[in-house]
């Protein structure tokens, strides 16, 4: 079962919008990167993707989220490393995705419901993990660089995480700008990030899963 956590909250999330245009590739174009050139050192870019990420402690952005459909959802996103992450979707969505630092669960206010998953399951474990190191923890597919932008392409050799993903960095310090989810049917999720805070202050309150309403009751019920 393909637990790609992102793809099955933007089901539940999004709405029916026109697709977002943005200055970044879309999935399509950023597929079809040329292949780099002698010059570039894939090996080197790799360094500074690794030492980017691992400063992260915190951040907080805005992000899009583009379904295979076409379809948007928008919201905040914020990340406590390691392992910590949370989106929220703007209204009309009900959905929730939050990861305590060891399982990632989706949480929908309108029916109160929430689904669990380990973190371990979900591409997100590549950068919330506490020491990390790409060429190490993954199989890289491709490492290109085009017109500014880091295209990093990964799998994963257990294939506990089925299908593969794609993060886009803007050169030449490497900060995350998006990533593209392909699910093992080949539909992609495109993810979106923009007004950047990194090194700011967070409730830790933020990454407690909830349990549902069921779940809660029954532990009022005990004697």
């Amino acid at each position: 079962m393909i637990s790609l956590v992102l793809s099955l909250a933007l089901f539940q999330a999004t709405e029916t919008l026109p697709q977002a245009s943005t200055d970044e590739p879309a999935p399509a174009e950023a597929a079809a990167v040329a292949p780099a050139t002698e010059a570039f050192d894939a090996e080197a870019a790799l360094d500074g993707v690794n030492l980017y990420l691992n400063s992260i402690e915190t951040l907080r952005a805005r992000f899009n989220q583009v379904a295979p459909d076409g379809s948007l959802a928008r919201g905040h996103l914020v990340i406590a490393r390691p392992g910590r992450l949370r989106f929220d979707y703007d209204d009309p969505s009900p959905i929730r995705v939050i990861a305590d630092g060891t399982t990632i669960a989706i949480q929908d206010t309108a029916l109160e419901t929430v689904d669990r998953v380990p973190l371990r399951s979900t591409p997100l474990w590549w950068i919330l993990k506490p020491e990390i190191d790409l060429a190490a923890d993954a199989n890289i597919v491709s490492v290109e660089s085009e017109f500014g932008f880091l295209y990093v392409t990964l799998e994963d050799p257990d294939e506990d995480v089925q299908g593969r993903i794609m993060f886009v960095f803007a050169e030449p310090n490497y900060e995350l700008r998006e990533w593209f989810v392909t699910d093992a049917l080949g539909e992609v999720t495109r993810v979106s990030l923009a007004d950047m805070e990194t090194g700011i202050r967070v409730n830790p309150r933020n990454f407690v899963i909830p349990e549902p309403e069921d779940r809660r009751d029954s532990r009022r019920g005990r004697r």
